[in-house]
């Protein structure tokens, strides 16, 4: 979850068969994130920018 290389759009996304039951969080804490308010928990481990490493910690090509 987080801001985009494009302004303003957010990304939510990725929760296969188990959105249902998580999905009123992570509304929630897309909310705080756009409106500015500090959200219950940290997003920083759900952000779009964790994929630009490999699962061995080195950096993709794409």
């Amino acid at each position: 979850m987080g801001e985009t290389a494009v302004p303003g759009l957010v990304l939510a996304a990725g929760f296969s068969g188990h959105g249902f039951g998580i999905g009123p969080g992570a509304g929630e804490m897309i909310a705080d994130m756009v409106t500015g308010a500090v959200p219950a928990l940290d997003p920083a481990a759900y952000h779009p920018d964790r994929f630009a490493k490999g699962s061995w910690g080195k950096v993709s090509d794409f």
